[in-house]
Parts: C-alpha cells; sequence; structure tokens
C-alpha cells in the first residue's frame, strides 16, 4: 500500500488511467470506475505525461477530462458515479460550480462514459484493472493539488492487497449499480 497526498496523487491516477489505455490496446478486459461527489476539468501537471509519452500519444492531453477522453478512445469502460447537480442546488455550493458539473458530466457522458448519480456520495475512488485510489480528494482543481488531502494506493497483485482490492472492486460495482442512471438528455436538461 502506498500513502497518497496532494504530492502524488495527480501521477497515481494518470497511471492507473494510461494503464488501462494500454490495456485494452494489447485486447485485456479495461476498465476505470471514477467516484467522486463533484467533477471538475483541471489540467494535469506536463511531467506525468512526458513520463508516459514513449508509450503512448499524449501531445493533447492537458487536462484530465481530456485524459478521459482518451481512455475512452482507446475503448476503456468509463462508469462514473457523483452528485447529480441537481442535487448540488439543494446545497450552498455556487451556481458557477454546479453549471461546471454539469458540463463536464455532460462531455464524459458525449464522450460514451456511463454515469450514475448518488445522492449520499461522500467517497472518492479511482479503481482500475491495476489498483485503487482512493482518499479524501474530490476530482477537482482544489481535490487534486491545492487542499492538504490524505489516502492510500494498492495494486492488484497476490496477498493482503489483493484481497483489499477485490473488496474495494466489489463495494464499486455495488455502489455503481444501486446508483441513478443519468442520461444525455438529463444533462442536457440540466444546463
Amino acid at each position: 500500500m502506498v500513502h497518497v497526498t496532494q504530492e502524488n496523487v495527480e501521477g497515481i491516477d494518470v497511471d492507473l488511467l494510461i494503464h488501462e489505455c494500454l490495456r485494452a490496446n494489447q485486447g485485456k478486459d479495461s476498465f476505470a470506475y471514477i467516484v467522486s461527489p463533484f467533477i471538475a476539468d483541471f489540467p494535469l501537471v506536463s511531467s506525468w505525461l512526458s513520463f508516459v509519452s514513449n508509450v503512448i500519444e499524449v501531445s493533447d492531453i492537458d487536462s484530465y477530462v481530456d485524459l478521459i477522453g482518451l481512455v475512452r478512445h482507446y475503448g476503456v469502460f468509463v462508469k462514473v458515479v457523483t452528485r447529480s447537480p441537481r442535487d448540488l442546488e439543494r446545497t450552498t455550493i455556487s451556481r458557477n460550480f454546479i453549471e461546471r458539473h454539469s458540463r463536464i458530466l455532460s462531455q464524459m457522458s458525449k464522450m460514451g462514459c456511463e454515469i450514475r448519480t448518488n445522492s449520499s456520495l461522500h467517497a472518492k475512488a479511482t479503481v482500475s484493472s491495476r489498483g485503487v485510489l482512493s482518499g479524501s480528494f474530490n476530482l477537482t482543481m482544489s481535490g487534486r493539488g491545492l487542499n492538504v488531502e490524505a489516502g492510500f494506493y494498492f495494486s492488484n497483485i497476490v496477498g493482503t492487497e489483493k484481497e483489499e482490492y477485490d473488496a474495494k472492486l466489489g463495494w464499486v460495482k455495488e455502489l455503481f449499480e444501486g446508483s441513478t442512471p443519468i442520461t444525455k438528455q438529463t444533462l442536457a436538461n440540466e444546463h
């Protein structure tokens, strides 16, 4: 297990998602579950992208949503659980942020991501065939680089980490199935 903070969360996230592109390119099953109450587009640190540029074309990847577009381009199944923009309207979150959240969800839906909402969602995680990244960080600029955050990463390998991975994979599948599907039409009506 690796301790994750705002210092290394982006590198681990990029690694998990790029790994799924490579698996898909080899004809292997590939997937990513993305769980975050709030999702916003934010720039990625270019050093993480240049690290993987030797194995995959990333020259047009500047932001998180670009990265999701690349993942979908390779045919990786991306399933998202988040809070509905409608649910957020009943909170103190700014209208501007809610509109951006809705636009990002629309973009991801158009890319072919399957999006579901859960009004009680507070968990944050990325789960792929390679491993699990989980912690306090939302998928926002603040959550991925500005706030002091903490979490953990463990890979899908033998032993205790494999047991943890299997448990988290089961949890995220159950969370996704128990959440409400959101349609492209619903998203179009929300902004």
